[in-house]
């Protein structure tokens, strides 16, 4: 372990108990050896969150009851990437709420160096958490449909489709409303399947998904991730009640009107940034960038 990344855990034991941190984060891809991650769970001694690309990750054994393993989109995120998604999830999943204080230890993927520590207030971070007034997601929503929709929206954002960057749009929740305030483009490609061969968190469906992102109008997808339909054009009736930042599309109003007229989800992919926005109550709850080089640790 380096003398940096020995001295910034130990401090970040101290600093978690001074202003009174919930939990520490720690980006475990920073590590690939489980005694050198070992090593760093010892020396924070506080509550951890591990966060980690790898599917598939589980903390060193015997250190599984200090830690709870949070798994984020394997994609290259820009360093406020990684904590604004890892953040994000853990709200979704309960582990952290509206007023906690958490301390994050981060850095670049198997350098085997951690060189940021983070204090995050969940509450004046309005950027990433101004969703909390109404809750992290619409209760007929499961987490693990949100995640798994995020997981999507990053690799399009991310790596495009076969070389080719696409934009996309997918609705999730509330979706009687949201279908009611929509209407097809074309042939909904879903229509006539039954639910279990078209629900989002099936693997197998993960090419199809992608496939007909490139179709114009969004996906309207069932809190359980049953697709109800893609290609559907959302008839906004109004402008969004909140001003969009400069430089956002009609796909990005669309997903600001139909949160604020129904109780949904939106994730908005970007066709020309790969940006995936997320909306909730016709507000910006955050948006993830994609790395501008190949190097991730750009804030």
């Amino acid at each position: 372990m380096t003398l940096l990344t020995r001295s910034l855990i130990r401090h970040a034991h101290a600093i978690a108990r001074e202003v009174g941190a919930r939990l520490i984060f720690l980006y475990a891809d920073v590590v690939e050896a489980d005694d050198v991650l070992a090593d760093m769970i010892r020396d924070v001694a506080f509550r951890l969150i591990l966060v980690s690309r790898r599917p598939n990750f589980q903390p060193p054994a015997g250190w599984e009851d200090l830690c709870t393993v949070l798994h984020v989109p394997d994609v290259r995120m820009t360093r406020a990437g990684q904590v604004k998604v890892a953040t994000l999830v853990a709200a979704v999943e309960g582990l952290v709420q509206l007023g906690d204080r958490v301390v994050w230890l981060t850095g670049v993927q198997n350098s085997n160096t951690i060189d940021t520590v983070l204090v995050l207030d969940l509450g004046a971070e309005l950027e990433m958490f101004s969703m909390g007034a109404v809750g992290p997601l619409p209760a007929d929503v499961r987490p693990a449909v949100f995640e798994r929709l995020l997981d999507l929206a990053s690799e399009l954002g991310s790596e495009g489709r076969e070389g080719h960057a696409v934009g996309a749009l997918f609705v999730v929740g509330d979706s009687d409303n949201v279908l009611a305030e929509s209407r097809q483009l074309v042939i909904n490609p879903f229509h006539g399947y039954p639910e279990s061969e078209r629900n989002v968190l099936d693997p197998q469906l993960e090419e199809t998904i992608k496939e007909f992102s490139a179709i114009d109008g969004a996906y309207i997808i069932r809190g359980d991730g049953v697709i109800l339909a893609a290609a559907r054009y959302l008839v906004a009736r109004e402008r969004p009640v909140h001003a969009l930042p400069a430089g956002l599309g009609t796909r990005h109003e669309a997903a600001a009107w139909i949160t604020s007229s129904t109780n949904a989800v939106a994730l908005c992919v970007s066709q020309s940034t790969g940006t995936v926005t997320i909306f909730r109550g016709g507000r910006i709850v955050t948006d993830v960038q994609r790395p501008r080089s190949r190097m991730q640790d750009d804030f």
